[in-house]
């Protein structure tokens, strides 16, 4: 027994011995399950360039297609098999902070001290209950796209500023001879539908805990008129974004509304266009755009909770965190760099989502927003389609919010 002890003592020894002398050191894995797909730069170019610069603590990051994350989130929780970090779509963050799902960091965060440094939607998309559950890792939001030619042509100057200009224009841009319409928008039943409806809810002065008031109806309203009247693309109800885009890109729509991730599809186009503030409404004078983008989160039970929040925290240094956004095609969740940077601030483009950020709104914050974002779905076709007055499908759905809330 002796024997074999000391010789253990000697392999180990001599072991040491080798790691030092070729410089081997040994290192904690930090797992990071994300849903960017291969192409997308952002996370692969911070894992890199952490990688390179630290030998003690290596980023592994799994792509998870977005439909497949929740179902194997929720797979490692039940087997306690967590990764370290998620990325977090910032409407499910107050989700899977209520079922407990992810570590509470408000005292690492408030020891940081950088809080104030990010737009309030972004931050308060990682609070649940006064407490942090995350860090913003990018945002994005959307503008109102149009064609300066067209408009132009129609006799109209500029983008239209308010509701009133924006029903005029939809009608006089609309010409269903040549194929045009007037606007073509993602309103279709999914998340992205509600992601583009929200901001007209919300400048017409409701919100979704009160869907049943008269100011709740006023932007579902504009909409289905809008619709109903030919003025917008028929195929909206059905388009995801880039549809919506496309049909802006071929000119067969003078209005669009997305985010800078659909710009490619402007690169060659041959006619002029520009960006604006989403149209408010005129009595009302709410300004209001919907807030996207996805949040870092540790989870709870992750082996390596200090590594995780070391590498967030690295993320967000003030000069990296510039180039990673650029890297990524991705809007700024601080505000300090979006104020400082010449990226942003010089390109008339970039500069105008980032002043429409400032008015974004987090959905929710809701542990149960699917299920609230689902009632929202069924009120919009329902609307759309003449299945009801808009009026009547909100007020169907504020009863089945209730429900859902109690």
């Amino acid at each position: 027994m002796q024997k074999r002890s000391a010789l253990l003592i000697t392999l180990i020894s001599i072991l040491l011995v080798l790691s030092i002398s070729t410089g081997v050191v040994a290192q904690t894995t930090v797992d990071v399950w994300h849903y960017f797909a291969p192409g997308t730069n952002a996370l692969r170019w911070a894992a890199s360039e952490w990688n390179e610069s630290h030998e003690d603590v290596k980023i592994e990051h799994r792509y998870i297609p977005f439909a497949d994350l929740k179902r194997e989130v929720t797979k490692a929780i039940t087997t306690n098999t967590v990764p370290d970090i998620i990325f977090v779509d910032n409407p499910d963050h107050a989700q899977y902070a209520a079922m407990g799902a992810l570590a509470d960091i408000t005292e690492y965060v408030e020891e940081w001290g950088q809080a104030d440094k990010y737009f309030e939607g972004p931050w308060n998309s990682t609070m649940y209950e006064g407490r942090n559950y995350g860090i913003p890792q990018n945002s994005n939001t959307i503008v109102l796209f149009y064609n300066k030619d067209m408009v132009e042509a129609a006799g109209l100057e500029g983008p239209p500023e308010t509701w009133a200009d924006f029903r005029e224009y939809a009608e006089k841009l609309t010409s269903k001879e040549d194929n045009v319409r007037g606007f073509s928008m993602c309103i279709r039943k999914a998340e992205d539908g509600v992601f583009q409806f929200l901001p007209f809810l919300q400048m017409g002065g409701g919100d979704i805990y009160d869907l049943d008031a008269p100011e709740a109806a006023a932007g579902l309203k504009l909409l289905t008129d809008m619709y109903q009247n030919g003025w917008m693309t028929p195929e909206s109800i059905n388009f995801d974004q880039s549809s919506a885009m496309g049909a802006f890109a071929s000119q067969n729509a003078a209005m669009t509304m997305t985010g800078p991730w659909d710009l490619g599809q402007l690169e060659d186009v041959e006619f002029n266009w520009d960006v604006a503030l989403l149209p408010y409404k005129e009595d009302v004078g709410i300004r209001a755009s919907a807030l996207g983008g996805e949040n870092y989160a540790i989870m709870k039970g992750a082996d390596n909770v200090e590594e995780a929040w070391e590498f967030i925290k690295w993320t967000q240094r003030r000069d990296f965190v510039e180039q990673m956004y650029i890297e990524g095609g991705r809007l700024p969740s601080r505000s300090d760099v979006a104020e400082e940077s010449n990226y942003w601030r010089d390109d008339p483009v970039q500069s105008k989502f980032l002043e429409q950020l400032e008015y974004a709104k987090a959905r929710g914050p809701h542990p149960k927003w699917p299920q609230i974002s689902n009632e929202l779905q069924i009120a919009m076709q329902k609307a759309l389609t003449g299945q009801a007055a808009p009026e009547e499908a909100l007020e169907e759905a504020a009863e089945n919010v209730e429900s859902i809330l109690e």
